[in-house]
Protein backbone atom coordinates (compact mmCIF):
# COMPACT_ATOMS: atom_id res chain seq x y z
CA UNK A 1 0.00 0.00 0.00
CA UNK A 2 1.49 3.02 -1.16
CA UNK A 3 0.75 6.91 -1.38
CA UNK A 4 -2.00 6.99 -3.97
CA UNK A 5 -2.44 9.92 -6.36
CA UNK A 6 -5.56 11.68 -6.95
CA UNK A 7 -6.31 11.00 -10.83
CA UNK A 8 -9.23 13.75 -11.55
CA UNK A 9 -9.18 16.91 -10.46
CA UNK A 10 -12.05 18.88 -9.06
CA UNK A 11 -13.26 21.82 -11.28
CA UNK A 12 -11.67 24.30 -8.77
CA UNK A 13 -7.97 22.61 -9.35
CA UNK A 14 -8.88 22.57 -13.27
CA UNK A 15 -9.50 26.77 -13.30
CA UNK A 16 -6.86 27.07 -11.06
CA UNK A 17 -4.18 25.32 -13.00
CA UNK A 18 -5.37 26.99 -16.16
CA UNK A 19 -4.90 31.01 -14.34
CA UNK A 20 -1.51 29.09 -13.48
CA UNK A 21 -0.84 28.15 -17.31
CA UNK A 22 -1.78 32.10 -18.48
CA UNK A 23 0.34 33.68 -15.37
CA UNK A 24 3.49 31.52 -17.04
CA UNK A 25 2.47 32.80 -20.28
CA UNK A 26 2.60 36.52 -19.13
CA UNK A 27 6.13 35.91 -17.08
CA UNK A 28 7.57 34.40 -20.20
CA UNK A 29 6.59 36.85 -21.89
CA UNK A 30 8.69 39.71 -19.85
CA UNK A 31 11.54 37.59 -20.06
CA UNK A 32 11.06 35.58 -16.92
CA UNK A 33 12.53 31.21 -17.26
CA UNK A 34 9.92 29.73 -15.69
CA UNK A 35 11.60 26.83 -13.03
CA UNK A 36 9.17 25.60 -11.22
CA UNK A 37 5.08 25.39 -10.55
CA UNK A 38 3.32 24.02 -7.79
CA UNK A 39 6.68 23.32 -5.67
CA UNK A 40 5.67 21.85 -2.40
CA UNK A 41 8.15 22.28 0.51
CA UNK A 42 9.33 23.73 4.20
CA UNK A 43 4.99 23.67 4.94
CA UNK A 44 3.83 25.47 2.07
CA UNK A 45 3.51 25.46 -2.01
CA UNK A 46 4.80 27.96 -4.49
CA UNK A 47 2.52 28.46 -7.27
CA UNK A 48 5.59 29.64 -10.42
CA UNK A 49 8.79 29.97 -9.11
CA UNK A 50 10.76 32.19 -12.27
CA UNK A 51 13.97 33.44 -12.42
CA UNK A 52 15.68 36.58 -14.62
CA UNK A 53 19.01 37.47 -14.28
CA UNK A 54 20.14 36.76 -10.93
CA UNK A 55 16.80 37.34 -9.45
CA UNK A 56 14.44 34.27 -8.38
CA UNK A 57 10.48 35.49 -8.84
CA UNK A 58 8.07 33.60 -6.29
CA UNK A 59 4.48 34.38 -7.82
CA UNK A 60 1.33 33.38 -6.16
CA UNK A 61 -1.61 32.85 -8.45
CA UNK A 62 -4.89 33.83 -7.55
CA UNK A 63 -8.88 33.32 -9.77
CA UNK A 64 -11.51 34.90 -7.76
CA UNK A 65 -15.01 36.51 -9.51
CA UNK A 66 -13.27 39.66 -8.64
CA UNK A 67 -9.64 41.18 -8.74
CA UNK A 68 -10.38 43.07 -5.96
CA UNK A 69 -10.98 39.27 -3.98
CA UNK A 70 -8.11 37.37 -5.78
CA UNK A 71 -5.62 39.54 -4.47
CA UNK A 72 -7.60 40.33 -1.06
CA UNK A 73 -7.42 36.19 -0.61
CA UNK A 74 -3.33 36.23 0.02
CA UNK A 75 -3.38 36.56 3.57
CA UNK A 76 -1.00 36.09 6.19
CA UNK A 77 -1.53 33.04 6.75
CA UNK A 78 -0.84 32.37 3.28
CA UNK A 79 2.67 34.55 2.93
CA UNK A 80 3.52 32.90 5.91
CA UNK A 81 3.48 29.56 4.37
CA UNK A 82 4.76 31.13 0.97
CA UNK A 83 7.72 32.61 3.13
CA UNK A 84 8.96 29.42 4.71
CA UNK A 85 8.68 27.33 0.88
CA UNK A 86 10.90 30.19 -0.50
CA UNK A 87 13.54 29.17 2.66
CA UNK A 88 12.86 25.68 2.21
CA UNK A 89 13.77 26.16 -1.66
CA UNK A 90 16.50 28.37 -1.58
CA UNK A 91 18.62 25.86 1.24
CA UNK A 92 17.59 22.75 -0.79
CA UNK A 93 18.77 24.45 -4.23
CA UNK A 94 21.61 26.42 -3.05
CA UNK A 95 19.92 29.53 -4.34
CA UNK A 96 21.18 32.03 -1.62
CA UNK A 97 22.91 34.17 -4.33
CA UNK A 98 19.62 34.77 -5.97
CA UNK A 99 17.50 38.28 -5.13
CA UNK A 100 14.63 37.28 -4.16
CA UNK A 101 11.13 38.91 -5.63
CA UNK A 102 8.04 38.16 -4.47
CA UNK A 103 4.60 39.35 -6.56
CA UNK A 104 1.15 38.14 -6.68
CA UNK A 105 -1.04 37.74 -10.00
CA UNK A 106 -4.88 37.75 -9.39
CA UNK A 107 -7.05 37.15 -12.08
CA UNK A 108 -10.76 37.57 -12.48
CA UNK A 109 -13.38 35.38 -14.11
CA UNK A 110 -13.52 37.62 -17.24
CA UNK A 111 -9.91 36.95 -17.55
CA UNK A 112 -8.45 39.67 -16.43
CA UNK A 113 -4.94 40.39 -14.06
CA UNK A 114 -3.55 42.21 -11.55
CA UNK A 115 -0.02 41.77 -11.22
CA UNK A 116 1.41 43.03 -8.06
CA UNK A 117 5.01 42.97 -8.66
CA UNK A 118 7.70 43.46 -6.04
CA UNK A 119 5.16 42.99 -2.76
CA UNK A 120 7.78 42.49 -0.78
CA UNK A 121 11.23 41.56 -0.87
CA UNK A 122 13.07 38.58 1.00
CA UNK A 123 16.24 39.68 1.43
CA UNK A 124 18.68 42.03 -0.15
Amino acid sequence: MGIQRQLTKTPAQITGAAAESRACWWLRWYGWRICARNWIGGGGELDIVASRWRTLLIVEVRLRTTLAMAMASIDEDKITKVMSATQSLIHQHGLERYHLRYDAMGWDEHGRLRWASDIMRINE
